[in-house]
């Protein structure tokens, strides 16, 4: 049976994992090798997997928990592709708020499936805010509990890279302080300067992921009380809706005037965005924001934008808070958007939950070579 490389890629909600790992192997696919994708999340509707999917890329989803608490469902996609696709790489993008990758995916992997899988180095992708927000930190804009926190240390502590990711967006200053504070607290780590969205040096990453065998063997010392804490901080929110209105009517303005909006909100009641994604598609077009801050400009993708009566709407929120008040808060920006663009809408799919208590299938803290 053949053998693939398997690329575990995680880091922080918000971090560009999406876009790293969809631009990432679109650049694989450009050296004649063939790819494939395993996305992942504790929810459904997902916008990574409808993304990864318009690329073209071979895709298959593991939701309703990360991959170390559904290890079976992911091994299951990923034998299905191996069998049915016969990729040469099959990167598979972790849930945001998941650490401890090593011990309870790479390391069973190597136990027990080394002969279908060879595991390229655990890639953790930061987003220079995160860091800078670290350093430097803006009482203006709401932060994370020492819970949430908690996880992206250990996501960095695991890492055999770290991918340092939008540089396109920071000076070469910023960059190199960052880099700097990265190299002194992670020695032992290899460092790689990206911008997924613009593709800069993302074939030096590639090609480590390519040459590199040795991976996911930092297996760390992890309070999972205080993981559970952190994970039970957050709310998770998927919405799958129509928009529709009797006059035609600006998909990029309505999304503006709902991350305003929300931002609003966001900002009153002191909530933390870790990530946000709305995504508003038509028959030949799609505009799309994403946030990774309260207080922060959206960043926009579109395509054919033109004015309409009938669009799709998938939300996702990943947010500092409880359920009930974000769904408050979605419910209330809504219906002003109703009546200031003479909209309705009708929801085919909610959820909104914060997620249980990480239960790894495995956890091995053994090494395996």
């Amino acid at each position: 049976m053949k053998t693939v490389k398997l690329v575990l890629l995680s880091g922080f909600l918000g971090a560009g994992k999406t876009t790293t790992m969809i631009n990432s192997a679109l650049k694989l696919n450009e050296k004649g090798l063939k790819v494939a994708i395993v996305t992942n999340d504790q929810g459904k509707e997902l916008i990574d997997t409808e993304l990864a999917r318009k690329n073209g890329l071979d895709t298959k989803e593991v939701t309703g928990g990360c991959f170390c608490c559904q290890f079976d469902d992911l091994y299951q996609n990923l034998n299905t592709l191996l069998k049915e696709k016969r990729p040469d790489v099959i990167i598979a993008e972790a849930v945001g708020s998941c650490t401890d990758l090593a011990a309870t995916v790479i390391q069973p992997l190597k136990q027990y499936y080394s002969d279908q899988f060879k595991t390229a180095p655990l890639t953790i992708v930061v987003d220079p805010a995160r860091l800078i927000q670290e350093l430097n930190a803006d009482e203006t804009i709401p932060t994370f509990s020492q819970s949430v926190s908690y996880i992206f240390e250990k996501q960095l502590a695991e890492a055999d890279i770290i991918a340092l990711n939008k540089v396109d967006c920071y000076s070469p200053e910023e960059i190199e302080k960052l880099s700097q504070y990265l190299r002194s607290r992670f020695p032992q780590t290899a460092l790689q300067i990206v911008s997924a969205e613009k593709g800069i040096h993302l074939n030096e990453l590639t090609e480590a992921w390519l040459t590199t065998e040795l991976g996911g063997d930092k297996v760390l010392d992890i309070d999972y009380n205080l993981y559970a804490e952190g994970e039970a901080q957050l709310a998770w929110m998927n919405i799958l809706g129509d928009l529709s209105a009797e006059q035609d009517i600006d998909p990029h303005g309505w999304v503006q005037n709902f991350l305003s909006k929300l931002n609003t909100h966001f900002l009153r009641e002191n909530m933390a965005i870790a990530h946000l994604k709305v995504h508003v598609g038509f028959e030949d077009g799609y505009v799309k924001a994403s946030m990774v801050q309260t207080g922060k400009k959206p960043t926009f993708t579109e395509q054919n934008v033109h004015r309409g009566k009938n669009f799709r709407v998938v939300l996702n929120i990943r947010i500092e808070a409880t359920p009930a008040i974000l769904n408050l808060v979605v419910a209330d920006v809504i219906g002003e958007l109703n009546k200031e663009f003479k909209t309705q809408w009708k929801a085919t799919y909610e959820e909104c939950f914060s997620p249980l208590p990480p239960k790894p299938v495995h956890r091995l803290s053994e090494t395996v070579s």
